[in-house]
């Protein structure tokens, strides 16, 4: 399921929420039922507006990007190199380092192409039948781990970082990358 398909699954959930209906089986929620407090309620309506409105923002903002990606246009330099950051965190700072109207470098192809350098590999699924990406040998040596971090609600989820030798060598190899599809 892609982001944007996500978002929109979230935002019709939350919604219905603030209506008073469960989302997983469309059954009225009871009357006393938390979310049926006003004040949850709005708020729950407010996130939904919310939702949409980040949505639709993001839609235009791919939209009016209509420059190819040109690494020699990229603020390199201004770059804020972090102890560890996740690929999709990373990927957003690096928007934040081109023009405007230039296509970005999304954290799938630096994933795909960290993948096909022999880097991350799948790892095992988890309890609800996710698979990670995880650090190989190969990553390691670049800077890229992985480690178990705890849940909010209970259980655990393999989460992979990339150190500044690693944000520096995914940088240094950004024109390879953005060429993949």
């Amino acid at each position: 399921m892609e982001e944007k398909e996500k978002i929109l699954l979230a935002q019709k959930w939350v919604h219905q929420l603030a209506n008073g209906i469960n989302p997983l089986n469309g059954n009225a929620l009871k009357e006393d039922d938390i979310v049926n407090n006003v004040h949850i309620s709005r708020c729950l309506f407010y996130v939904a507006d919310l939702m949409g409105k980040y949505s639709e923002r993001r839609s235009k903002s791919n939209a009016s990007r209509n420059i190819p990606f040109d690494s020699s246009a990229m603020r390199k330099e201004e770059y804020n190199y972090v102890d560890a950051i996740s690929i999709s965190a990373f990927a957003r700072e690096l928007v934040k380092l081109i023009p405007e109207n230039m296509q970005t470098v999304n954290y799938k192809q630096m994933v795909k192409w960290l993948m096909q350098e022999g880097m991350l590999k799948d790892g095992d699924p988890d309890s609800e039948g996710r698979v990670s990406k995880i650090a190989t040998v190969k990553g390691n040596e670049k800077g890229i781990y992985t480690e178990s971090r705890e849940r909010g609600g209970g259980g655990f989820y393999l989460a992979t970082l990339y150190n500044r030798d690693a944000q520096r060598f995914l940088l240094n190899h950004i024109d390879e990358i953005s060429r993949i599809q």
